[in-house]
C-alpha cells in the first residue's frame, strides 16, 4: 500500500531542529562545530546570531563576488596575505568548485596528467569533463592500520615514469585521515620538469597556524585548494581557492564553475575564518593540541582504543595533532563505535573497518574531551566486537585501455559481474569506506578485481558500481 504525504510538513527542516534539540558534541565536520566556533569574539557573536538577517545579494557596498572591486576584493586580498601566495579567491561552491576550476585553467584537453587515486570525486568529475590522460599514482597501504596513506616519492616517480608527456600532477594532502606528507622536495623536482602542480589540501586549512600542525600547502601547488568550512569557523560550502603562478584563465573558470548568486552568508563566514586565523589561530591551535594530546593519552591508557600519534611506515608521514585516528584491534568495529558514540551523543566524522576519524576544534573545551573520555571508559567492547573480517582498501592498479573522457559516451550494456572478467568498465567500482575506486572507468575487469569485489559484497559492504549484482560494461 502506498504512504500517503502530508503536505503540511517540512521533513528536512524538522529533523534538522530536532537534531539540534539532541544537543550532539560534534567532533565532525564544519569547523565552526554547528556555530559554536562563532563564540570567539563579539564579531563571531553578532554574526552567528544575525544570520537570518544578513542573507542579502549584490547591492550597494556589500560588492559583487563575479567582479570583486570592494569589501570582497579587500577580504580577498586579506586572505591571499594570511596564507602568503600571490591571489587568493572565496568559493562558496566548496572545494569542489576549487578543483573544477584549478584543473581547466591549468590543463588542455588531451594533456597527460598523474593522478592520486584516492583523490576526490571533484576530481575525477574534473579529469572527465576536460577530456584529459590519466596516469594514477598508486594508493600506499598501513595494513597494520587499516588506511590508506598519500602517496612518497616512489610512488609518484612510478607513475611519473609510466607517463608519455605528463603536463601536471593532482595531488592530496592531507588525506581524510588527517595524514600529510612532506612533499616539499618532491614538488620542487616535478617543477623542475614542467609540472603544473595542483594541491587538493581541502583537509588542512588550518596547516602551518601552529608548530605542532604539519605544514601548510598553500605555498606548494600551482593551485592549492582548502575546504574552510572542514576546519575552520566558516559555513559549509565555503572554501579558499590560492593560486601561486600567473593564470589569466583561472577567472573565468572560477565563474564559470560558481554560481552567479553567490551566499553572503557563507562569504561572510570565510572572511571571518581568514580573520580567526590571523587574530587567534596560533594561540588558539596550540591550546588545542595541548588539550588533545593530555587527553590523547587518558584515552589511550584505558587500553580499549588506540588514537594513533605516529605513521611508523615512514617518518615523513605527519598526523594532524588537531584530528584523533581512533583505531581498534582486529575482530572489533569501528562502525559500531561510531553508533556506540552516537548513543552517547557524540557526533564522530566517520567510521571505517578498524577505527573512526575525530575532527576537533580549538572551540572544544575540556569538558568536551572529558565527555568523550568517560564514553570510552565505560564502552563495554563486547558490544562492539564483529565476527566479519576487518578489510582495507588493495592497491590495485587494473589495465587502462579507454581514458575515463571516452568512455563517457559510449555504448554499453548490463551483464551479471560473474561474467564480467575481461570486459572494459564503465563505472568506477567503489567500495565504501574508504571512497577509493578499485576500478575505474576504462580499466579491465581482472579476475583480481573480481575476488577482491567478490569478497566485499559477501560481507555485506557497500560497493557502488554493482547493482543487483550486475555491471555496466562497454561494447567494443
Amino acid at each position: 500500500m502506498k504512504r500517503e504525504i502530508s503536505m503540511n510538513k517540512a521533513p528536512l527542516l524538522e529533523e534538522l531542529l530536532k537534531y539540534h534539540k539532541e544537543e550532539n558534541l560534534i567532533l565532525s565536520m564544519p569547523g565552526n562545530k554547528s556555530g559554536k566556533g562563532f563564540l570567539r569574539d563579539s564579531l563571531g557573536k553578532s554574526f552567528k546570531e544575525a544570520l537570518g538577517n544578513l542573507d542579502i545579494t549584490e547591492v550597494d557596498n556589500l560588492d559583487n563576488l563575479h567582479c570583486p572591486e570592494g569589501v570582497i576584493k579587500e577580504a580577498q586580498e586579506l586572505l591571499s596575505k594570511t596564507y602568503g601566495v600571490k591571489k587568493a579567491y572565496f568559493l562558496v561552491n566548496g572545494s569542489s568548485c576549487g578543483n573544477l576550476a584549478s584543473i581547466f585553467s591549468a590543463f588542455n584537453e588531451g594533456d597527460e596528467v598523474l593522478v592520486e587515486r584516492n583523490c576526490h570525486k571533484s576530481i575525477y568529475n574534473a579529469l572527465i569533463l576536460r577530456k584529459l590522460k590519466v596516469v594514477y599514482i598508486e594508493a600506499v597501504i598501513d595494513r597494520n592500520l587499516g588506511i590508506f596513506l598519500p602517496p612518497r616519492k616512489e610512488e609518484i616517480f612510478k607513475a611519473l615514469n609510466n607517463a608519455k608527456n605528463p603536463k601536471g600532477i593532482i595531488l592530496t594532502n592531507p588525506n581524510y585521515f588527517g595524514i600529510s606528507y612532506e612533499v616539499d622536495e618532491i614538488i620542487k623536482e616535478l617543477k623542475e620538469k614542467g609540472l603544473k602542480v595542483i594541491i587538493d589540501s581541502a583537509h588542512g586549512a588550518h596547516f602551518g597556524i601552529s608548530k605542532e600542525l604539519p605544514k601548510s600547502m598553500a605555498k606548494l601547488g600551482d593551485y592549492v585548494v582548502l575546504s574552510a568550512h572542514k576546519t575552520l569557523p566558516s559555513l559549509t560550502q565555503g572554501g579558499f581557492l590560492l593560486v601561486n603562478g600567473d593564470d589569466k584563465n583561472i577567472d573565468f573558470y572560477i565563474k564559470a564553475f560558481m554560481t552567479t548568486s553567490p551566499s553572503y552568508l557563507i562569504m561572510a563566514s570565510l572572511d571571518y575564518g581568514r580573520y580567526y586565523l590571523d587574530s587567534y589561530g596560533k594561540e588558539d591551535y596550540d591550546n588545542l593540541i595541548e588539550r588533545a594530546e593530555f587527553w590523547k593519552n587518558k584515552i589511550n591508557s584505558l587500553s580499549k582504543v588506540n588514537i594513533v600519534s605516529n605513521i611508523k611506515i615512514d617518518e615523513n608521514y605527519k598526523i594532524d595533532k588537531s584530528r584523533y585516528l581512533v583505531t581498534l584491534e582486529n575482530g572489533y568495529s569501528g562502525h559500531k563505535l561510531l553508533d556506540y558514540l552516537k548513543e552517547k551523543k557524540i557526533q564522530s566524522e566517520m567510521s571505517f573497518s578498524k577505527g573512526l576519524i575525530l575532527i576537533l576544534s580549538p572551540c572544544n573545551s575540556s569538558n568536551d574531551f572529558e565527555k568523550l573520555y568517560f564514553a570510552i571508559k565505560e564502552l563495554d567492547m563486547n558490544n562492539i566486537a564483529s565476527v566479519e573480517k576487518n578489510y582495507m582498501y588493495e592497491s590495485i592498479v587494473p589495465i587502462k585501455v579507454l581514458e575515463p573522457f571516452e568512455v563517457l559516451n559510449l555504448d554499453y550494456k548490463k551483464v551479471a559481474f560473474n561474467d564480467s572478467i575481461g570486459k572494459i568498465s564503465k563505472n568506477f567500482i567503489t567500495p565504501y569506506p574508504p571512497g577509493i575506486p578499485i576500478v575505474c572507468p576504462g580499466e579491465i575487469i581482472t579476475i583480481e578485481v573480481k575476488e577482491l569485489i567478490e569478497e566485499y559484497l559477501r560481507n555485506n559492504l557497500r560497493v557502488i558500481g554493482i547493482e543487483n549484482k550486475n555491471i555496466e560494461i562497454i561494447e567494443i
